[in-house]
């Protein structure tokens, strides 16, 4: 409950600093992503997650994780898709429904060892 309320109270007040445009795009940036990703923790979306084994783990690239990566790989070279706060606005709204609707986004890596079970025991605890 912390969590969700200091994400949506920091979602505000970015939204007055930067604006409509900024806001309007984070909207559209979360809802594009609700739609696109899986209804629950654990379930497939309309795309495959991404999934890269390493030594004895599966890395988990969620999708708000690589949100904030664009948006630091955009911030750094100057590229944007229109200007910088649709940039922004989209890819933050996408990163704040990764962290606002899933009780298993802090879970990056996974032991190959361990089953989907293991992991939804952890995630509810």
């Amino acid at each position: 409950m912390k969590r969700k309320l200091v994400a949506i109270i920091s979602t505000v007040i970015a939204s007055f600093i930067f604006g409509y445009l900024f806001m309007l795009s984070l909207l559209i940036g979360f809802l594009a992503s609700k739609y696109v990703a899986g209804g629950s923790a654990g379930k497939q979306g309309k795309f495959k997650s991404i999934v890269i084994p390493f030594r004895r783990w599966r890395v988990h690239l969620h999708h708000w994780l690589y949100s904030l990566w664009l948006i630091g790989f955009s911030s750094l070279t100057g590229m944007y898709f229109l200007t910088p706060l649709i940039t922004y606005g989209l890819l933050g709204g996408s990163a704040f429904q990764g962290v606002y609707c899933y009780g298993d986004w802090h879970i990056i890596f996974i032991s190959k060892y361990k089953t989907k079970t293991d992991v939804s025991q952890k995630i509810g605890s």
